[in-house]
Formats: C-alpha cells, sequence, structure tokens
C-alpha cells in the first residue's frame, strides 16, 4: 500500500526508540478519529490494512497516523496574518543569546496516545578564538540534568524557556535558530518541516534567485523565504498544497 510504504522508515525509526502505546485508548476509536479527515481512497486503504494487522503494527500505524501534519497554505497563512508576532519572536530571541553563539530550540509537544512526555531539542554553537563547539540533545526532557547544564552554559534558565516559548506560541511556532538568517520553524509534517527564513533586509536579486528553487526555497516577499526541509521519509521538496 502506497501510504504505509511512503512511512515505513519512520515507523522503524520510533520502533528503534520503543515506544509505548497507552493501552486505556481505545486503538479502533483512535483510528477512527485520525482518519476523518483524509482523502476517501486513502481512508479506505489504511482501514483495509489495518484490519489485516498485528496489535504492535497497528500501533505502529496509528504512531504514523498521529505526527502532526500541516501544508504550505496553513505556513502562508500564519506568516500573512501573524507577521507582526513573527517579527517580534525574532527580536525578542536575538537578545537573549549571547554574542559569538548560535542556539537553536524546538519545543515538542507531549503524545497521550504514546505517553510522550513534552520535550526540547536543544543546539548550541559558539565561536571562540575561531574554535567553533557544538553542544546538542534532542529530546531533553523538562528538569533533567543534561537540559539545565546546558541552559547554564549560555546563562538561560526556566524563566528563558518559558519567555521563548510563549514567543513561539504567539507566533503559532515551534523553534527558532538565530544567525546570518533567522530561521522560525513553522510546523512539522510527518518528518518534515515548514520554516520561515526570515532576512534581515529585503532579498537581493541575487538572493531571490539563490533562495527560489521551488524545491526547499520559495520566495515569498520582502525578506521572507518559505523553507520545507523533508525529512528521511516522505516529500523532500514542497508538497503541492
Amino acid at each position: 500500500m502506497k501510504y504505509i510504504l511512503t512511512f515505513t522508515l519512520i515507523a522503524l525509526t520510533y520502533v528503534l526508540k520503543a515506544q509505548e502505546f497507552n493501552k486505556s485508548i481505545n486503538k479502533d476509536s483512535l483510528l477512527n478519529v485520525l482518519v476523518k479527515d483524509l482523502p476517501a481512497e486513502t481512508k479506505a486503504d489504511i482501514l483495509k490494512e489495518y484490519k489485516s494487522d498485528s496489535e504492535k503494527d497497528k500501533e505502529f500505524l496509528l504512531f504514523i497516523l498521529s505526527m502532526p501534519r500541516s501544508s504550505k497554505s496553513l505556513q502562508i497563512r500564519n506568516i500573512d496574518s501573524n507577521y507582526a508576532n513573527i517579527s517580534n519572536l525574532k527580536a525578542e530571541y536575538l537578545k537573549l543569546v549571547p554574542s559569538n553563539t548560535a542556539v537553536r530550540i524546538e519545543f515538542t509537544p507531549a503524545n497521550a496516545n504514546f505517553n510522550i512526555k513534552e520535550s526540547i531539542d536543544l543546539r548550541i554553537t559558539s565561536t571562540a578564538n575561531d574554535e567553533i563547539k557544538v553542544s546538542q540533545e534532542w529530546k531533553l526532557e523538562y528538569g533533567s540534568k543534561k537540559l539545565k547544564e546546558m541552559l547554564q552554559s549560555i546563562k538561560w534558565n526556566d524563566k528563558t524557556l518559558n519567555k521563548i516559548r510563549k514567543l513561539l506560541d504567539s507566533a503559532n511556532c515551534i523553534s527558532i535558530e538565530n544567525g546570518k538568517i533567522t530561521e522560525i520553524g513553522f510546523a512539522r509534517s510527518g518528518m518534515g518541516m515548514y520554516s520561515y527564513l526570515l532576512f534581515d533586509r529585503d532579498l537581493s536579486d541575487k538572493q531571490i534567485a539563490a533562495y527560489n528553487n521551488g524545491c526547499e526555497y520559495i520566495f515569498y516577499k520582502k525578506n521572507i523565504v518559505l523553507e520545507y526541509g523533508g525529512g528521511a521519509a516522505g516529500p523532500q521538496c514542497f508538497p503541492d498544497r
């Protein structure tokens, strides 16, 4: 089945992490909720596959279906309606990051269906005396020793995290990274990510040519580029939506 094959690698990724399905949830009821807005043909294929799956395979399929979904149209709608908050997010975040440092942070929500707690992905890149040092961790739990150590290295704390999260929530976004170009993650979709690249100035003709290839980059207007980063499986360029 095309839908299942497309996401096979995604399922294998999470199998290795041994995610545990919440046994208090009825699988059949959850499936009906997850497929209700899918195209009729896709929905029929999934329901047929689900009926013949083992219990473990059903859990894998439910995990795949419960992954977030987004689209280019939603990405554009958000930048159009929420640009002031997105611009404010960039400005306020830059005030928090130490000099000669780039910090990427992403907040991952909990998934009650699979007993997954909220977590943070954090990457810190610092430059001193022409030496580049990178510290990176995924799925850091709130209050964990490693998270506290990484935050302390850039003089951040829980209050800093709360401020960044509120700024992201206001912008309806999930991640941000400073640098020569600020990259703000709008939403994940499967294993892909829809993002905004915000330049300090309106793009030149040369920059527009470089950031308008119709695949991972689409020049939108002024200082804004839309970006789509494909994951290990699924589309690698902007889906046609």
